[in-house]
């Protein structure tokens, strides 16, 4: 199950809960999609520790996405990871060594208003 948050527009911001849906992963992309026209860069805030799963339909539906967005991946300036799974934390880490136009940190559940606030610091023009 897919929330989208309040967020400022150029912030992505969603929690997800229990299966992670191809339902939900669509309207996830087309509220990513949406912001990507207005900005040329955004931020995006993932709550992802009340996630337990994802359907199979999802996982081959995030491959082609993240295909589709090669050459753009400096578009997704920031991103926040919120969660209290250790492994998730070591791959975030990971990721932002590979991938790097976009600055990710990890924030415990609790900080779920501080991972917003970081996130929302963006400047989505690329002036900062």
């Amino acid at each position: 199950m897919i929330e989208i948050l309040a967020s400022p527009p150029h912030v992505a911001a969603y929690r997800f809960t229990d299966e992670l849906t191809g339902a939900d992963y669509d309207a996830c992309i087309a509220d990513l999609e949406s912001r990507l026209l207005q900005f040329p860069r955004i931020a995006v805030v993932s709550d992802i520790s009340d996630l337990h799963g994802l359907s199979l339909d999802v996982v081959g539906k995030d491959l082609r996405y993240a295909l589709s967005k090669r050459g753009e991946y400096d578009r997704f300036a920031r991103a926040a990871v919120v969660t209290d799974k250790r492994w998730l934390v070591a791959v975030t880490g990971m990721a932002d060594r590979i991938m790097p136009h976009t600055a990710m940190r990890t924030f415990a559940p609790e900080e779920r208003s501080i991972a917003l606030d970081w996130a929302a610091e963006l400047d989505p023009a690329g002036e900062d």
